[in-house]
Parts: structure tokens; C-alpha cells; sequence
């Protein structure tokens, strides 16, 4: 053999080792891609089949009432008759699966009251599914800075498809999951304005982006905060203007009334306390206490967001979802922002922590009812990935001349100029 040909099978080498890693890397992806597109056909089957058994009778019903009766939209007592006259029962029976979002979500929602409850659920999951689809495209994007393509597929499909995501077809977390993510590619544009009015869409759930508000002062990005409060604050005043000022009030008793009791269910620290205590009304007040600390920890530290409002709002996020006294196991679907900001420093523990939602989930699902609480645990590990990921990397050793420029490179959230 000569030389030549001897120098070529020997750069050859490596390219055959890397084929049979490449190839399970991909078949891995396939597989991931098999299993939770499944799980997410299969709920949607049993919603379009079964909406009495899902979130859908909550939602037609809202798009009733908002037509019909705007005024008592959050009455349960009206809640109550209208599912009954859905569900073909006896209003005797009290059955009740409140609708306790903004009435502008209501309205959204109304053209559901032009068709039967079965034809409404399977508009709806039609029109969701298609939403998990673009949001797995937008995920792409905002994945877009990491190198391997395998690992930013496998995250993105782990994130927008996660079990707990996929329990629940006909929910809002679809449409949520888009308006996020198109608000930080419109962030990375420095269109913040607009990035903060798309990500006000979020409002219709307050719970999940609450804390996102101090994360944005600690950022001081002002026209992005400018921007999700002015439309959070125009979501509000249509709903009022939809339903009247005294509807707030039922609002508030509606989630009195029904929610308190549901916080040991939640995925959030408050869950914890709830179960504890045995009491939903003190999971709220440890969420408020929660909320407070973060919040002041956000602002005390804000020289770890300062200039970075891709970061702060990914924290914000799931800080949010980690604080809330009653967010459901659907809401995780939210955390491939949070994710994504882990991804661009940490691509492997983002995987980790994408797959183990899922994993968790159907784990839990072999706990007693009484013991099922993991889902918390794994917030407060992406949680504080989350943070640490925005912390500025500093290499190892530089010259003096270097390490001062050294310090001015921020972390992942930071938006190139």
C-alpha cells in the first residue's frame, strides 16, 4: 500500500467511528420524537371523544356565557347550569369546571359556541395541535445557538411535547408557548415594544408571568416592560369593558371558591406547603411569600439581568411557575424558554432536564396520590440552572490586560448589538 493511500484510510477513520454515533444519535431523536407524538395523538383522541372529561366543557362554556350573559360569566351558578345543558345532566348534580380566565380569552373563544360541544372540543384540539406545531418551530429558532442539530431537535420535541404538556390538549399553553417564544425572537430583533405586547398574551394565565415583571426592572429593559404592561393592561380593561366592573369581584370569589383546595396538586413550592399543612389557603400565602422573596431577590441581584432581557424572562418564567400557588402540570410546556437559556451554555443538562419532565411525570404517576409531588423538585433544579446559566463565564486564567474586558461578556441572555 502506498503512502498516500495509507494517509487516506487513516483520515478515514475517524469519519467511520463518528457514522454509528451519529446514527444512534438520530435514531434517539426519532425515538423521543415517536414516543411523546403518541402520547400527544393519543390525548388528543380522548378529548375529541371524552370532552365532557376534559378542560373543554370549562372553555365552551366560557364562550356561552360571554355571548349569552356576559355580565354573570364568572357566576358559578351560571357556570353551573350551562354545563349542564352541555353535558346533557341534571343541573342537581353541581357539576362545575370553572372558567376563570380574562373574559377577552372568552371572546376568543366564542365562535365554540356556534357548534355542539363535540364539534367545539375538535375544532379546538385541531387548532391547538397545530399551535404545539409552531411552537416547536418557533423553539427551533430560539434553540438556534446551539451547534449540535440532534440535541437542539431532541430539546425542542422534549420541551413543547412533554408528557405533562401533552395531558392536555385544549388548554391555553399552546397559544401561550408561541406568544413567548415570538416575543423573545422579537426581543433579539431590539423590537421590545412589540416583544412585550406579544408576550402580554401570557395575562390570560397571570400566575405563570407574574414575577416576570421584576426580572424586567432588574434587566432595565423599560420598553419591554412598557410593552407587557400596557397589554396586560389593555387585555384587562377589554375584559372589564366585556363583562363590567362587578364581574371582578365574582372572579375573585369563583377562585376563592374552587382553587385553594387544588394547591397541593399544583407544580409549584406552594404544593409542597399545601400538602404539609393541609391547607390550600396556606399554600396561597406561602405563594405571595415566595413571590415576595423572589422578587426581592431579582431586584437585589440585578446586576445579573442588567442588559439582558432574553435572560430576564426566561427567569421571570419559571420563577413564576415555581411561586404560583395553582399552576397545572400543562403549564411546563413553558419552560422551553428557560430551557432553551440553559441550552445555549449548557446543550447536555438542557437535554437532561428536558427529558426528566417527562420522565418525573410518568414516574409520579405510580406514586400515591399523597406522595406525588416531584414535579416541584425538578422546577427548582431548572430553576437554579436557569440562574447560573446567566451568570457571565470567565475563563479560567487571561492576562491582566484581558480579564478586565473579560468581565463586560455577559451570559446567554445578553442581546448582541
Amino acid at each position: 500500500m502506498s503512502v498516500d493511500q495509507t494517509s487516506i484510510s487513516e483520515s478515514g477513520l475517524p469519519v467511520l467511528r463518528l457514522a454509528p454515533r451519529r446514527a444512534a444519535q438520530w435514531i434517539a431523536v426519532l425515538l423521543l420524537l415517536a414516543v411523546l407524538g403518541t402520547a400527544l395523538i393519543l390525548e388528543a383522541h380522548r378529548e375529541m371523544t371524552d370532552p365532557g372529561d376534559s378542560d373543554a366543557i370549562a372553555f365552551v362554556t366560557g364562550a356561552h356565557l360571554v355571548i349569552s350573559d356576559p355580565q354573570h360569566l364568572y357566576s358559578a351558578q351560571a357556570q353551573e347550569r350551562v354545563e349542564a345543558t352541555l353535558l346533557n345532566i341534571s343541573p342537581a348534580d353541581r357539576f362545575l369546571n370553572p372558567y376563570p380566565n380574562l373574559a377577552v380569552g372568552a371572546l376568543l373563544l366564542s365562535p365554540l359556541a356556534r357548534v355542539d360541544l363535540q364539534t367545539a372540543t375538535e375544532i379546538a384540539v385541531l387548532t391547538s395541535t397545530l399551535l404545539f406545531a409552531l411552537a416547536f418551530l418557533l423553539a427551533l429558532r430560539v434553540l438556534a445557538p446551539v451547534r449540535s442539530r440532534q440535541v437542539r431537535l431532541a430539546i425542542a420535541i422534549a420541551t413543547v411535547l412533554c408528557i405533562p404538556a401533552v395531558e392536555a390538549i385544549f388548554q391555553w399553553d399552546s397559544l401561550m408557548t408561541v406568544a413567548l417564544l415570538g416575543s423573545v425572537l422579537l426581543a433579539d430583533r431590539r423590537r421590545y415594544g412589540w416583544a412585550g405586547l406579544v408576550l402580554a398574551t401570557l395575562v390570560i394565565k397571570p400566575q405563570v408571568v407574574w414575577l416576570v415583571v421584576p426580572a424586567l426592572v432588574a434587566a432595565r429593559s423599560w420598553r419591554y416592560l412598557a410593552g407587557l404592561l400596557v397589554g396586560s393592561v389593555g387585555l384587562i380593561a377589554a375584559s372589564l369593558l366585556i363583562t363590567g366592573p362587578q364581574a371582578f369581584i365574582a372572579l375573585v370569589k369563583l377562585v376563592a371558591g374552587n382553587y385553594p383546595g387544588q394547591s397541593d396538586s399544583s407544580i409549584g413550592l406552594p404544593s409542597l406547603v399545601s400538602a404539609v399543612t393541609g391547607s390550600g389557603e396556606v399554600g396561597f400565602v406561602a405563594a405571595a411569600c415566595f413571590g415576595a422573596c423572589a422578587a426581592g431577590l431579582l431586584l437585589w441581584r440585578r446586576d445579573l439581568l442588567r442588559g439582558q432581557p432574553v435572560a430576564a424572562v426566561a427567569v421571570g418564567v419559571v420563577l413564576s411557575l415555581l411561586c404560583a400557588p395553582h399552576v397545572t402540570t400543562e403549564d411546563f410546556m413553558l419552560i422551553v424558554m428557560p430551557i432553551a437559556l440553559i441550552a445555549r451554555r449548557w446543550p447536555l443538562l438542557a437535554l437532561g432536564e428536558a427529558v426528566a419532565i417527562s420522565v418525573v411525570e410518568i414516574v409520579q404517576l405510580q406514586l400515591p396520590a399523597g406522595a406525588q409531588h416531584l414535579q416541584p423538585l425538578v422546577l427548582v433544579v431548572i430553576a437554579a440552572s436557569t440562574i447560573l446559566s446567566v451568570r457571565p463565564a470567565m475563563p479560567a486564567a487571561l492576562p491582566a490586560g484581558r480579564a478586565g474586558s473579560a468581565r463586560l461578556n455577559r451570559g446567554p441572555g445578553v442581546i448582541s448589538s
